[in-house]
């Protein structure tokens, strides 16, 4: 029987709107507007069963999803979230053996779900110039499951010697990527996909402009947006608040 150990990740849930995630700990107690939820009286249960809390209320005991535990991590940055990573990994033709670049590892959230999906074969090799993010993200990747999958280097991607035609695509996430596109086309194998995410317009411009400089085809510009939908009954309808405009991202293809 599976049941709720120290350490795990769980999701104790009583509506979409009231849900806790926490880590399992002996001692722990969290107070919600349902009640007080005491992980000592939750420890040793099966996932699936229910818990009351003292002010009658029930909570089911059950395991998180992948980005629930990965919107609990560190942020040292503002990170590229899921609903992008989502898109970034069909557009790099992300699959399990894929050799893929990183440059701008932030909070290293991009680069949990993207080194998931190139497993057990695959490598990440993420570059960042900030060692103190370098720490955050390497707590995130090990919390993931996905550090073995990933090789960081300290350092400015275009002061570095890359491998030419070695990657099978790449991402950047950095201020100013233009400086690095030059740098990234003699990287990638020849059909690679470069994608660059960015969250202004006057950015675009100049990723543009450098892309078509560098001799990058095929070049298209999305954003994904995220509408959720209440699922009370009697009340479905889009929420008040959603998740719109995070970053552009915008692909090219080396020739």
């Amino acid at each position: 029987m599976d049941v709720v150990k120290e350490g795990d990740y769980v999701l104790l849930w009583h509506s979409n709107e009231i849900k806790v995630i926490a880590v399992a700990k002996r001692g722990l107690v969290i107070g919600t507007v349902r009640g007080i939820l005491r992980f000592d009286d939750i420890l040793g249960k099966p996932y699936g069963s229910r818990i009351v809390t003292n002010l009658g209320h029930t909570f089911y005991i059950t395991k998180p999803d992948i980005t629930d535990i990965l919107l609990k991590m560190p942020r040292v940055t503002q990170p590229i979230y899921p609903k992008d990573t989502s898109a970034l990994i069909i557009m790099l033709n992300v699959r399990p053996g894929s050799r893929i670049l990183e440059a701008g590892l932030g909070s290293g959230y991009a680069a949990s779900l993207l080194a998931m999906h190139l497993k057990p074969l695959g490598q990440l090799i993420s570059i960042e110039r900030n060692s103190r993010y370098i720490a955050a993200a390497k707590k995130t990747l090990r919390t993931m499951g996905v550090n073995d999958a990933v090789d960081i280097i300290n350092g400015d991607i275009v002061e570095l010697a890359l491998p030419e035609e070695y990657f099978d695509s790449a991402l950047l996430d950095l201020g100013d990527p233009w400086r690095a596109i030059p740098i990234v086309i003699k990287a990638l194998k020849h059909g690679g996909n470069l994608a660059v995410y960015v969250p202004t317009i006057s950015q675009v411009e100049k990723v543009i402009r450098s892309m078509v400089d560098s001799n990058f085809i095929d070049i298209k510009m999305i954003e994904v947006n995220w509408r959720e939908w209440k699922t009370t009954i009697n009340e479905v309808r889009p929420k008040t608040w959603n998740l719109s405009h995070t970053g552009f991202i915008i692909v090219a293809k080396k020739p």
